[in-house]
């Protein structure tokens, strides 16, 4: 698997290639559920998420083409975010100009969304990243361990203590340290391996 990893093309290099159907659906698998997070942490009232979502993504599938990876410069994740940020604004102005008899929500709506600048649209899309994947990742790998595995190693992550953990499992502590450690050591195998995928090509 490891070695399969290693040879094979990354999601962003392929997805630029918009006659690659399938690439563009294993995106749209990877970055739907992300762009849907940081949707929600932008204060934005009476949106339908799905249909902006939509349209930030066909927006992505015009530009990728044209993005260009430069590691010294911007990463794939701030072309992102501010394409995100920059497709939002112009859904809420296109809202507002159909909508016009109800522009005082429609300023509300504008205004909570330009409040978020491009640093901190960047932090959020930093943060959410992180958490996007260490999902996609703890997914990836549940079926190769036990549910009490990984309810345990998730109930670490809650912050529960060993000593709790065991007691939830009837069983002994270094039971559930072992079951922690297994979890952890492929987690992050896994989690390296969807940067290495989704993060540069």
């Amino acid at each position: 698997m490891k070695n399969e990893w290693q040879t094979r093309q990354t999601l962003l290099l392929r997805a630029k290639n918009q006659d690659d159907d399938a690439a563009w659906e294993e995106f749209v698998r990877y970055y739907s559920g992300f762009i849907h997070m940081v949707l929600h942490k932008m204060n934005l009232y009476q949106v339908d998420f799905d249909d902006l979502a939509q349209e930030i993504l066909l927006r992505i599938w015009k530009s990728l083409p044209d993005f260009i990876y430069d590691q010294d410069r911007a990463q794939f994740r701030t072309w992102l975010g501010r394409l995100i940020r920059n497709q939002v604004l112009d859904h809420i102005r296109s809202t507002e100009r159909r909508t016009r008899k109800h522009s005082a929500v429609a300023d509300e709506m504008e205004s909570s969304a330009r409040v978020m600048d491009e640093p901190e649209m960047g932090k959020i899309i930093e943060e959410e990243w992180k958490l996007h994947i260490v999902q996609l990742a703890l997914r990836n790998i549940s079926t190769l361990f036990s549910a009490r595995a990984i309810e345990a190693f998730r109930m670490s992550i809650d912050g529960k203590s060993t000593a709790e953990i065991a007691a939830r499992f009837d069983v002994k502590p270094n039971s559930v340290v072992k079951l922690k450690n297994r979890v952890k050591e492929r987690l992050v195998i896994e989690i390296n391996h969807l940067r290495n995928e989704l993060e540069s090509p």
